[in-house]
């Protein structure tokens, strides 16, 4: 009878019902989604770039791991857990120490506006900077500008760290990480593994004014680099290297256009020296690439005087390199690598410049530096590239070595002053003149309508320094921001057109990356160890559940014999008891 109820009990366990009860649910519970929130943040990925067969930044990309804090978290090389980090607490020690061990990604948030920094942490940022971009690396390293949920994620993870405390027990950390929640860091589906952007072009934009003589040779060239740098391409804004050397050449090319006008409106306001002197053809040029070793204006020497019986620079004489000049107030220093000679136009320029600059403004110091050319490969200034090719070139900069000029994502429009770049715009334009008419009343070329205005230069120095233009993003001739320097040169110039370079596939001088942003998604989920611990306690329940289903009758008997011999057993010691008793 016994076994037949056992029988049934089997029957009935086994029926759909108790079957999803005591397996299919619990399976259910386990490949069910530990995510309790998601965000989404836009990412921008560190620089990734081979220069003169030399990798730079990172070749990761893919994030999908549990994230840590720091500081606040003791940095382990695991290949699983990746470090979410504020940029003013970045040390250099600790991004070396994120890099030995080989950690699964690197996350730094960094903030919006700058002001608030201290010049402390302002020298710390950039040395940082140098060290991520030249320092190559495998590992994934994200920049995320400061935000409301970015902020919020930080403390998430942080309240996290805290919870444990310094002092906790293995036995508490691992209670910790099962009963906690975590945060998982992973990249959108538009980030991939980073591949060669075959399709990249180096664009140079050149225009010019064409003198009395109304021929095609040019003794006089300015120029310019556009591109900026830092360790974000899409963070790389860039106002003082160089939106500054930018904008100050697109002013020289508004008011020298006056003087180059035939125009009876325009003659009439002329300063009096002009009249009946001859003027030199100028030459302006816009080139790409020139934070990469000035890889534009290489090109463009190439273009012009290796591959070219009509080169535009057959008769120059005199190359002006801008570069960086808002970065240090009141200081103008002109690069040279080899000594100035007596009765050449490079001579007759930085007399101008000095003499001319001491008379208008006291203040602004100009001071000349040579220094010859250390290496083809890794220049320091944009002139030297025309030294090596015999053209008398100099470099004006407020730095007084190319070492001091920082890429990087301080580089914004709040930090340039105007008023400053404006006196320096005028000082140039002064002596320039000089020097094209060969005068020496220096300062009398440029006031009124004809001067320079700062309203004109502030605000070509906001569209500039508005845009990220990383050479990576411009690489193209369709770009609309080349295009809209191209209109903006085409306003005062005679005439433009763009020089377009594709690099040799078989040339790896240089080599640029896709995968320059996307998106990350944050998760707050349940900690690995949570899946982990969830899993074996599932997986014992449906083995003791497979167990008792499978042997049920022999359990039963089992148990119903245990069960009899007790009763047996009370039953006979209640009879003992009870005769006991009538026998008393």
């Amino acid at each position: 009878m016994s076994i037949e109820h056992g029988s049934e009990i089997v029957e009935v366990l086994r029926s759909f019902f108790f079957a999803y009860f005591l397996i299919a649910l619990p399976i259910f519970v386990s490949i069910s989604p530990s995510c309790l929130a998601a965000t989404e943040f836009p990412a921008f990925r560190l620089q990734q770039f081979d220069l003169h067969g030399s990798s730079y930044g990172t070749s990761g990309s893919i994030l999908s791991y549990e994230t840590r804090v720091l500081p606040g978290s003791q940095i382990v090389g695991s290949p699983r857990r990746c470090y979410l980090v504020k940029i003013a607490d970045l040390t250099l020690e600790m991004y070396r120490n994120l890099v030995k061990y080989s950690v699964a990604g690197i996350v730094i948030i960094v903030p919006v506006q700058f002001g608030t920094l201290s010049e402390g942490v302002v020298e710390q940022i950039h040395e940082l900077e140098d060290l991520m971009v030249e320092e190559a690396t495998s590992i994934p390293v994200y920049l995320l500008q400061e935000s409301k949920d970015a902020l919020e994620l930080y403390e998430t993870v942080k309240e996290s760290a805290e919870s444990l405390g310094a002092n906790s027990s293995a036995f508490q950390t691992l209670l910790h990480h099962i009963h906690g929640n975590g945060v998982q860091l992973v990249t959108g589906s538009t980030i991939g593994t980073p591949k060669v952007r075959t399709d990249a072009q180096v664009v140079n934009i050149q225009g010019a004014l064409i003198g009395s003589k109304s021929d095609k040779n040019f003794p006089i060239l300015i120029t310019a680099h556009y591109d900026s740098m830092s360790p974000a391409a899409e963070l790389s804004f860039g106002a003082d290297s160089n939106a500054s050397g930018v904008s100050l050449l697109l002013e020289l090319a508004r008011i020298f256009s006056h003087l180059y006008s035939h125009q009876g409106s325009m003659t009439a306001k002329l300063p009096s020296w002009t009249t009946g002197r001859s003027q030199k053809s100028l030459l302006f040029l816009l080139s790409g690439a020139g934070h990469f070793n000035y890889h534009g204006t290489q090109k463009y020497l190439e273009d012009q005087i290796d591959s070219s019986d009509n080169s535009d620079l057959q008769e120059t004489r005199l190359v002006l390199c801008l570069d960086s000049l808002a970065g240090t107030p009141n200081r103008i220093y002109i690069h040279v690598s080899r000594s100035i000679r007596e009765g050449t136009m490079l001579h007759a320029f930085s007399q101008n410049l000095i003499h001319g600059t001491a008379k208008l403004y006291p203040e602004l110091k100009v001071d000349l530096i040579q220094r010859k050319v250390r290496t083809e490969n890794l220049l320091s200034w944009e002139h030297e590239k025309f030294h090596l090719k015999k053209i008398n070139a100099v470099s004006l900069s407020s730095y007084e070595n190319s070492e001091n000029i920082k890429s990087s994502i301080l580089d914004t429009k709040d930090r340039v002053d105007i008023e400053d770049l404006a006196k320096k715009t005028h000082a140039i334009a002064e002596a320039l003149a000089a020097t094209i008419y060969n005068v020496t009343e220096i300062g009398t070329a440029f006031s009124g309508s004809l001067g320079v205005s700062k309203d004109s230069l502030a605000s070509t120095l906001e569209y500039i320094s508005s845009e990220p233009r990383s050479a990576q993003l411009l690489a193209s001739k369709q770009n609309k921001f080349v295009q809209s320097l191209r209109s903006f040169l085409a306003r005062y110039t005679h005439e433009t057109s763009l020089f377009i370079m594709k690099p040799d596939k078989r040339d790896s001088n240089l080599v640029f990356y896709d995968t320059t942003g996307g998106t990350i998604t944050a998760y707050n989920v349940k900690p690995a160890i949570f899946d982990l611990v969830l899993s074996i306690a599932i997986a014992a329940y449906l083995a003791i559940a497979y167990f008792f289903m499978t042997h049920f009758s022999k359990l039963y008997s089992f148990f119903e014999e245990i069960f009899q011999e007790s009763s047996n057993t009370s039953n006979g010691l209640s009879n003992h008891i009870q005769k006991k008793e009538k026998a008393q």
